[in-house]
């Protein structure tokens, strides 16, 4: 069934976004019933039998406040009313679902396109809050069930860590290249301030765009993630992450940039790099930061330190391909804590 084509997201993303609890978005029209009586429901029982899933509650076309009718009834029955008033969904609460749930409603395109969405049409809402309740908390129980069997153990990310031994040299596993002209120059450095090092990429040379992807890597859904720094560089001080990578001149790119302030999402085709959408933050030099990408199919999210920063869709670059990490021009920069996975 379609849950069980969805469960198996959500084990994986208690991996890659530890700190985070899966989100489970219910959407009914108004956000004020169902919606949140399945939001409750779900809390209560998922914390029970300790699964680490977290649901919220959203409205095609909410009203104002919470139904009166529902939170009388979980009341009743000895629930917390989640907090809350009725909201529409976003593109960001798409981004950041394991599962979408329509409880009779008709859910917005990006979530119908998501491959995350399944519907609940079974529940009636003209019989009172008994037989509604009863109808949610049949379809909560079983998504639970299957979601307990999605828990067992998932291929984990990857985490690369840099060895003293490369230290002046290129990393070992890493093909050290460049998109274009120039002279890219990596290798291993020790630095102390790095989270998680001490051992960290440096990129101190010059080239149209220094590229240095990690060998054995073949992803077409899934993550990138590194953590760095931006030292120095008159034209440029950028970082960022590279997925879906052919070779050297034909890759998507996500990068950073302390000079501009900015993360910019782009593709490269035939050594060609195209801007594709663009959003200001602050990056500072000099500091660590993270840089993490989720790829499936054409939708790509970008997250600048925790924070999400843009999406976007693209049908380029359809196939597996390497992941990687990138400079721009004069840019000194370190990378540590680089990590990847499929999704």
């Amino acid at each position: 069934m379609i849950v069980s084509k969805l469960v198996a997201v959500a084990a994986l993303w208690i991996l890659q976004r530890a700190a985070t609890p899966p989100a489970i978005v219910f959407v009914c029209e108004h956000g004020a019933a169902k919606s949140v009586i399945a939001t409750a429901y779900f809390n209560k029982l998922a914390a029970e039998r300790n699964l680490p899933f977290q649901a919220t509650f959203r409205g095609t076309s909410p009203q104002d406040e919470l139904s009166l009718r529902a939170v009388a009834g979980l009341k009743a029955d000895g629930l917390v009313v989640p907090n809350g008033k009725p909201a529409a969904m976003t593109d960001s609460d798409v981004w950041g679902a394991t599962h979408i749930f329509a409880i009779g409603c008709t859910l917005p395109d990006a979530a119908r396109r998501s491959g995350k969405a399944a519907d609940w049409s079974d529940v009636p809402d003209d019989q009172g809050y008994g037989p509604m309740r009863d109808a949610i908390v049949r379809h909560v129980r079983q998504l639970l069930d299957e979601l307990a069997g999605a828990s067992s153990p998932q291929p984990a990310a990857t985490a690369t860590a840099f060895d003293k031994n490369d230290v002046e040299h290129a990393p070992t596993g890493w093909t050290a290249t460049q998109t274009g002209t120039g002279a890219a120059k990596w290798t291993v450095v020790r630095d102390d301030t790095a989270p998680g090092g001490p051992y960290v990429l440096k990129q101190s040379g010059q080239a149209t765009y220094p590229v240095c992807l990690k060998d054995g890597t073949n992803l077409r859904d899934g993550f990138v993630e590194v953590k760095f720094k931006t030292i120095a560089g008159k034209e440029d001080q950028a970082g960022g992450v590279v997925w879906r990578a052919k070779d050297a001149n034909n890759y998507y790119i996500a990068r950073a940039n302390a000079l501009e302030n900015n993360v910019t999402i782009y593709h490269t085709i035939n050594g060609r790099r195209t801007e594709k959408k663009r959003a200001h933050l602050t990056v500072a030099p000099n500091q660590w930061h993270t840089l993490r990408v989720d790829f499936r199919g054409n939708r790509f999210a970008v997250v600048f330190n925790g924070q999400n920063a843009l999406e976007w869709e693209d049908d380029t670059f359809k196939d597996a391909g390497k992941v990687g990490v990138w400079t721009k021009a004069d840019s000194v920069t370190e990378f540590v804590g680089f990590a990847y996975g499929p999704r």
